[in-house]
């Protein structure tokens, strides 16, 4: 993972006070179970994505790229100052008959709305994907996003759910909202 991957995946640690006593992360060293991961969700709204070239046309030739979040995987550690918790997305993405070239970007977010309204709630991601010749279509994943949250208990890791999805324009999420009537 290069140092830009890291510096902009650390987003969530300035909006989390780190300040921690009595992290039952430290009675796991003592024997004890530690807390479970945060809960993750695919928003609905924001599951999948159908991109279109600029300008007025919305017909099956003007788009460059549907896509779909079909899974993530995950794992969570802990130690004194809380919980690291890191996700990797899976995509399932076709290039369209308007996509200029081989190479297409595609942009999603994490977010942890307890941290709203601060910036630091939200980090968007993009990754370039280059189609083969031989396929419009494929499964990729993007490197892993690492976060830092101040988790004690279950309870209180509840409270730090994790939204996933593609970043949309107003217009996209509006025809997704639309299909899925």
């Amino acid at each position: 993972m290069n140092t830009l991957r890291i510096a902009r995946l650390l987003f969530l640690v300035l909006a989390a006070p780190l300040v921690l006593s009595g992290c039952d992360a430290m009675s796991r060293i003592k024997g004890k179970t530690a807390p479970p991961c945060p809960p993750v969700y695919i928003m609905s709204d924001a599951a999948k994505i159908t991109k279109y070239r600029s300008g007025a046309g919305r017909d099956l030739t003007d788009v460059e790229m549907e896509g779909e979040i079909v899974a993530f995987k995950g794992d969570c550690v802990y130690d004194d100052k809380g919980g690291e918790v890191s996700l990797q997305l899976a995509f399932e993405l076709r290039r369209g008959p308007a996509a200029q070239g081989r190479t297409l970007d595609v942009t999603y977010f994490v977010a942890v709305p307890k941290f709203y309204p601060a910036a630091e709630a939200k980090g968007v991601f993009t990754f370039p994907v280059t189609f083969p010749d031989t396929a419009d279509r494929l499964r990729a994943t993007d490197d892993e996003v690492v976060m830092r949250l101040p988790v004690k208990t279950k309870e209180l890791i509840d409270n730090y759910e994790i939204f996933i999805g593609f970043q949309l324009t107003p217009e996209e999420m509006e025809m997704n909202r639309r299909n899925k009537r």
